[in-house]
């Protein structure tokens, strides 16, 4: 079967199709991983593009369905009414269902690492030097545009697992106060209602962004800025429910969102892109079933530090390309994976599928995966290992 032109060719995924814009896409998961902001890393983790593609799907079509909001009782504090338009609609998602190749619609019990997608255009914006400084041109946005990505992640936390990227930032007590948080947290503290956070999604790499600088580079007004921050922690707070039924804590994760057109001037938004481990954290018996467990492997390396180090100089020198920083001038590429790293891993993502499969549909998709206790365990020895090395 000929498969569709490669559109775009991502660290983790590809996306396939044909140049009509009334054609959905195919989003192709592949078994590549990505960390520290890297891109493709040298080694391959066997089935996560299987078990991504369906976790992806099973997410939105979860999320999707009225039912999904009817059954549950939203937590004191949100907000009643995007809950009860969750109620009547469900949440819009540009998912259309599991694919072969050609962006024919499979059963989810058909083998396949793809998902059909409505299409979202997409709107880069343009990197310049100025003064020295590298700086981004989000102009095009102040159009308002609709069925275009919001050029945003939306993080949102339950708590600060170890590892959190949120215990640099709450460091500034300034910072702690716009989240509103007491005092800077530390690690394991857990929240009353989700930390809602965003970053840039379309740079050279994630930058955390105020509310007033989300809502400038991406054309939001108050209100849909409140509505996304809104949307976002309601979703996220289905999620944790969902994930506590299979044994999994959910600690944070990131959203991501299409403008769509509204009621009236304020837009709506649709969920798009995918919802995996590789977009959230979660632990069983206290342990993280994550892409931590990849970056625990990597984080006290030489390569990891240079990467730190060519961020930084690329800032300083006013560049976009801080990877050819480190490989060039720093000397520094990833090391292979551990084959132990990569078994655990492996079954990481498996057993993560067959329990949100056994929970939303009755049945497991892959069968003979580990138990989630027992991927805790090795991924927390690999941990200890990577440690004492």
């Amino acid at each position: 079967m000929t498969q569709l032109p490669l559109i775009y060719r991502g660290s983790v995924k590809d996306i396939h199709g044909t140049k009509n814009p009334d054609d959905p896409l195919v989003f192709e998961f592949s078994d590549r991983y990505s960390v520290f902001d890297w891109g493709e890393m040298p080694d391959r983790i066997e089935d996560k593009g299987r078990a991504l593609a369906f976790m992806a799907w099973a997410f939105f079509d979860f999320l999707q369905k009225p039912k999904t909001w009817q059954d549950w009782q939203l937590p004191d504090g949100m907000d009643r009414a995007v809950y009860e338009t969750l109620c009547c609609d469900g949440a819009g998602t540009h998912a259309l269902g599991l694919s072969d190749e050609q962006g024919n619609l499979q059963d989810k019990d058909t083998p396949t690492t793809c998902m059909a997608v409505e299409r979202m255009n997409v709107m880069m914006p343009q990197s310049s030097q100025q003064d020295g400084a590298l700086v981004w041109d989000y102009s095009a946005y102040k159009s308002r545009p609709v069925d275009t990505l919001v050029p945003l992640e939306v993080i949102f936390r339950f708590g600060v697992p170890e590892g959190s990227s949120l215990l640099k930032r709450t460091a500034d007590p300034a910072y702690c106060k716009v989240l509103g948080l007491d005092k800077p947290p530390v690690p394991g503290d857990l929240f009353e209602r989700p930390v809602i956070e965003m970053s840039t999604k379309l740079e050279n790499y994630d930058r955390y962004l105020s509310e007033e600088q989300a809502s400038d580079i991406a054309g939001l007004t108050t209100a849909e800025c409140r509505k996304l921050k809104t949307m976002t922690a309601i979703i996220a707070a289905r999620l944790k429910d969902l994930f506590a039924r299979t044994g999994m804590q959910l600690w944070d994760g990131k959203l991501e969102f299409a403008f769509v057109q509204g009621d009236g001037d304020e837009r709506g938004f649709r969920l798009i892109d995918s919802i995996g481990p590789d977009e959230i954290r979660l632990t069983c018996n206290g342990v993280q079933l994550s892409k931590e467990c990849l970056r625990s492997v990597y984080r006290d390396t030489p390569w990891h530090q240079a990467t730190e180090r060519a961020k930084q100089l690329a800032d300083e020198r006013g560049v976009e390309d801080w990877k050819s920083i480190c490989e060039q001038e720093l000397k520094q590429l990833p090391p292979p994976l551990p084959a132990e790293a990569a078994t655990s891993v492996s079954m990481l993502y498996k057993s993560c599928a067959d329990a949100l499969s056994k929970e939303i549909y009755g049945s497991e998709i892959f069968g003979q995966s580990w138990p989630l206790e027992k991927v805790a365990a090795c991924l927390d020895d690999i941990k200890t290992q990577a440690r004492a090395a």
